[in-house]
């Protein structure tokens, strides 16, 4: 499967009554930063905005439930690039190990993980430039939520 994401993409704006793959990623970041067992059922309900909003508060982000830039990029790992290295690089070869890439997981950005991203970003049609921000981020989580 290929998710295709022109370059003037931005992450989407999610609030109570929003549905589909978007909000189940969002219900598996939130349970995965350790807010709770939400259902990731892709319906963003109660249950989903109260977390939404203990989230935002926690972080001291603006507290309405709506999922905009900055919750985005609290939720999201952080950029990194070749070079980096520690527990998110150990995540990001694992998830590009799951479409099929062959990396160690070793934790550490180098040449072969950098080239893994380019190709990636590539067949997404995202920027090509080997940094995992929030919308490589996004378009690797949401390919693995959408497969």
């Amino acid at each position: 499967m290929t998710l295709s994401v022109s370059s003037s993409f931005s992450l989407p704006v999610l609030r109570n009554g929003s549905n589909g793959y978007n909000v189940t990623l969002i219900q598996s970041l939130l349970n995965d930063a350790g807010y709770g067992s939400l259902v990731a059922d892709g319906i963003f309900g109660v249950r989903t905005d109260s977390t939404v909003k203990q989230f935002q508060k926690d972080r001291n982000l603006t507290v309405d439930g709506i999922v905009g830039s900055q919750t985005w990029g609290a939720l999201v790992p952080p950029t990194i690039s070749r070079g980096s290295s520690g527990d998110d690089v150990k995540r990001l070869q694992m998830i590009l190990n799951e479409m099929g890439y062959s990396l160690v997981v070793d934790g550490i950005f180098g040449s072969n993980t950098e080239a893994a991203v380019k190709e990636f970003q590539k067949n997404t049609t995202l920027e090509v430039d080997g940094i995992v921000g929030p919308l490589t981020w996004y378009a690797l989580m949401s390919t693995m939520i959408q497969d």
